[in-house]
């Protein structure tokens, strides 16, 4: 286990940072204030930040990608999060479904979907979850049923990142209605849709946080996607979706330690130069125990994604850990967030003044949520822990 990064990696996560804060920082407020960025915005951030390695980094050589490892994917996520919220999510999306059509894809998928999306020429979605079915991934009802040269999707989507916008994404459907009946893990396949080829309708769905990012609402109505675009046959598609699942808690948390560090720097530095009582903030005992509250639970955070993030990059599966780094982030993001807000005062709560405390507060419970409910993976963590399925 690293308790410390290896020497090439901090320099990197220095560079990255010296970046960011030059680069992106000073736009964020203005620009996330507005809402969803446009699609020529998202592309024209993805140009910037690929010479850095982002979107690359998740991706094989062959493609154009780096084949970063999973620690050095934590870190430039815990960067990318600590400067911007939405728009770690929005890359991070984009290059995670890129990276299966990479992985798993035929040459011809590498070379209209893959290739491009390295490259920051297109915008990619994940297709999974639906109305009914979050955190619960056996509850599919969309269909894909292969008729002839095709297949016939029917169905929704929702809670999809970049969904608004995305030229392509990996939609996860029924292909065999009667045996996901009997087993919800098979019948399941992966199918490549292409906007311009399969267009579908889609909504955006506001959030009230990560406003700078797009979510989409999405309805498939005798929606014809070529058998062509198969990516995992009706034996792989529910399996597909547990190993992307596996990173995403991991990368989501990653983010948390990002989001948690921002917090932490301007609570400081807000609690050094307000002055109450004639005196600073920051030399009063209970801001002090805030404080160090919230430094401990960032390091506990970023000690338990470094260690999944290395099991990962050992080739074991890690769901344990990849877990308890998710629901840890859970818990501590809100904490984290309230405290930073409890310290701002009133000042915390203002959306104009040029304080990020209230971004921080609304974007905290997200962390809660996306990827599995903490309560869905405090499940995972028990069973792993206990060798008993809780009674549901």
């Amino acid at each position: 286990m690293p308790y410390d990064l290896p020497d090439e990696l901090k320099k990197k996560k220095i560079k990255l940072r010296e970046f960011l804060d030059a680069e992106i920082a000073p736009v964020v407020d203005e620009l996330d204030r507005k809402g969803p960025l446009s699609y020529e915005e998202n592309l024209e951030f993805f140009q910037k930040l690929i010479p850095h390695e982002y979107i690359r980094n998740n991706n094989p050589e062959d493609v154009g990608g780096t084949n970063a490892t999973y620690l050095e994917r934590a870190v430039m996520a815990e960067e990318l999060a600590r400067v911007w919220g939405a728009l770690a999510a929005t890359v991070e999306t984009h290059a995670g479904v890129i990276e299966m059509i990479a992985r798993y894809g035929t040459e011809e998928h590498k070379r209209r979907w893959a290739i491009p999306g390295v490259q920051g020429k297109i915008l990619a979605c994940d297709m999974v979850s639906e109305p009914g079915g979050g955190s619960d991934q056996t509850n599919f009802k969309t269909t894909a049923i292969l008729k002839g040269d095709y297949y016939l999707v029917n169905g929704t989507k929702m809670w999809q990142t970049n969904g608004t916008q995305a030229d392509v994404g990996i939609l996860t459907a029924v292909s065999d209605p009667e045996a996901y009946a009997k087993n919800p893990t098979k019948g399941v396949i992966s199918l490549i849709v292409d906007k311009k080829e399969s267009g579908w309708k889609v909504r955006d769905i506001p959030f009230v946080g990560l406003k700078a990012g797009n979510t989409g609402f999405m309805e498939f109505e005798n929606i014809k996607v070529p058998k062509e675009n198969l990516l995992h046959g009706p034996d792989e598609g529910y399996g597909s979706q547990l190993r992307a699942r596996a990173w995403f808690r991991v990368w989501v948390a990653a983010c948390g330690v990002g989001a948690m560090e921002a917090a932490l720097e301007d609570a400081i530095a807000y609690a050094k130069k307000r002055y109450a009582f004639r005196k600073p903030l920051a030399g009063f005992q209970l801001i002090q125990e805030m404080i160090a509250d919230m430094a401990i639970d960032k390091e506990a955070l970023r000690l338990l994604v470094y260690r999944a993030a290395s099991l990962m990059d050992k080739g074991e599966r890690a769901e344990l850990e990849q877990s308890m780094a998710k629901a840890f982030y859970g818990d501590a993001g809100v904490r984290n967030a309230h405290k930073a807000l409890q310290i701002f005062g009133a000042r915390g709560l203002t959306t104009d003044e040029g304080f990020r405390a209230e971004r921080f507060y609304r974007e905290a419970p997200i962390g809660g949520i996306a990827e599995g409910t903490t309560q869905i993976v405090k499940l995972l963590i028990a069973r792993r822990l206990t060798g008993i399925q809780a009674f549901i």
